[in-house]
């Protein structure tokens, strides 16, 4: 992602960022007032109620966008309840004096966040996809705008003394996102049909570009139980600083919390690399880590180590929940369901774990050990029950081994309709001709013309070609696309075996 791709997703970084930044810094200012009224126990299972109840609003934003049906004055106006209705919940957290009132008003706050927090990782995983620079721009964004985030709470804790300034600081930055949310609603509504398709008018063309092959469901599913099991040993050394924090050990809110935000950032941009292929390996051995850390915690080792060690941790796993799904919503055609799911799943999991990892904190150290390497062994089959799905090439967009399959048939194909167009080629017309011809009666732009002219003269990979085009992957698959919806076929080798087919009958 370059400095005009970042310029561009300034306001998605942003919401991003401030959603991030409110939702956890709501959660930590609801823990402090609960510690009021209860022991560290039931500050956890305070949290695990709230944290449970934002889970109806991330699903809730898929069904009020259709609900809506683009019509974006109607989501507006429901943007601007939800917000005043978050605002008067903050302010009554802090005033409320009993266990009943703030568990309730917390209930009622994070189910409100849920919903802005599918909206916003909406927002950014479409405004990533309307760029030319490809998909792996989506764990950067996610990357830059969580290490936003948590230096946002780390301020917020640290520098701002008064409770009362802090609500208002808190406030401030809920009312700024729902102003982001409110300037981006027009560019979602016309990006997103009313069953949810993803269909973006496409610049030269005015065409809907379809963008990316829809990823099979199963692929989805796989992915909830990937974050699900990898919540649990998360959840548990998240229990195990918060039961510290509540008896009042160690404030959480101190400065090594500096490193969950550079974890964060760092994690983006190395998730990035190479076309996030190596995004699940890198999240396997942070796993690892966090495993060991569980276990040297569990048996009684230095308290800051293991908080340390689950910060870095814990930023690349927040990182990679919302990215993946993110990444995975804009092959679906149902991104306002799938893009918010990763925090969904991760908080589902929360719930259901705070009683056994409370129960896993405090059992013999033996007990702990086993869990952690049965969770670890769990999490292992899996990760590679999911690759091994990518590895069947369902989906093009997140196997390479899938695009050199494809590569390979086409070359053999393509080898085969150019020896048979030299013995019936005539000289009625030019390839040159022919292929201003195809341009014109079928509607192609000047640009999908070169793509089409360097696809029909070259046998190199995707890759290669979108090199050569100076475009890419991504760029060039939705040319691809476009031409393939005009002429009616399938991917590359139907339209090169199309446009073929259509020289013979005009020669």
């Amino acid at each position: 992602m370059n400095i005009n791709s970042i310029k561009k997703l300034s306001g998605n970084i942003i919401s991003l960022a401030l959603f991030y930044f409110v939702f956890l810094c709501s959660e930590y200012m609801f823990d402090n007032r609960m510690a009021v009224f209860t022991d560290s126990n039931g500050v956890v299972m305070a949290q695990s109620f709230i944290l449970g109840s934002s889970v109806p609003g991330f699903l809730s934003y898929y069904f009020i966008d259709r609900f809506c049906d683009r019509r974006s004055y109607n989501k507006k106006i429901i943007l601007c309840i939800s917000g005043v209705l978050s605002l008067i919940c903050m302010i009554d957290i802090y005033l409320t004096g009993s266990y009943a009132g703030e568990l309730l008003l917390g209930i009622i706050l994070f189910i409100v966040l849920g919903y802005f927090g599918s909206l916003v990782h909406t927002q950014a995983a479409l405004a990533v996809k309307r760029l030319d620079d490809g998909l792996n721009g989506i764990t950067q964004l996610a990357g830059i705008s969580y290490g936003i985030g948590i230096l946002l709470q780390l301020v917020h804790n640290n520098l701002i003394a008064d409770g009362m300034c802090q609500v208002i600081f808190l406030a401030a930055a809920m009312i700024i996102m729902t102003v982001f949310c409110a300037g981006s609603l027009c560019e979602v509504c016309g990006y997103l049909s009313s069953d949810g398709v993803s269909s973006v008018e496409n610049t030269d063309t005015g065409s809907a570009d379809k963008g990316y092959g829809y990823a099979p469901k199963k692929l989805g599913i796989i992915l909830i139980l990937i974050v699900f099991v990898m919540t649990f040993v998360f959840a548990t050394l998240d229990n195990a600083v918060t039961l510290v924090h509540a008896a009042g050990s160690v404030d959480i809110g101190q400065w090594p919390r500096i490193i969950l935000a550079y974890s964060g950032i760092v994690a983006g941009f190395l998730y990035s690399a190479d076309d996030n292929r190596m995004m699940d390996f890198i999240m396997y051995i942070v796993l690892l880590l966090s495993t060991t850390c569980l276990i040297v915690i569990s048996c009684g080792g230095p308290f800051m180590i293991g908080l340390i060690i689950f910060y870095l941790s814990a930023g690349f796993f927040s990182v990679y929940f919302a990215s993946r799904f993110m990444i995975f919503a804009c092959h679906t055609d149902k991104p306002a369901l799938w893009a918010g799911m990763g925090r969904a799943v991760n908080n589902t999991a929360a719930v259901v774990v705070a009683g056994v990892s409370l129960y896993i904190m405090r059992a013999p150290q033996y007990v702990t050990m086993i869990t952690g390497v049965l969770l670890f062994a769990v999490t292992s089959v899996i990760v590679f029950a999911y690759h091994e799905q990518l590895r069947r090439g369902d989906t093009e967009i997140y196997s390479s081994v899938a695009s050199h399959n494809l590569d390979n048939v086409y070359r053999k194909r393509q080898a085969e309709d150019k020896a048979e167009i030299t013995v019936h080629e005539t000289v009625k017309m030019t390839d040159d001709e022919l292929l201003e011809l195809f341009v014109q009666e079928f509607h192609l732009t000047p640009r999908e013309g070169e793509v089409l002219d360097y696809l029909l003269r070259s046998d190199e990979s995707m890759q290669e070609v979108a090199k050569q085009l100076a475009v890419s992957r991504a760029a060039l698959y939705r040319h691809i696309a476009n031409m393939n919806e005009k002429t009616q076929t399938k991917a590359r080798m139907g339209l090169v075996q199309f446009y073929y087919s259509w020289t013979r009958e005009k020669q």
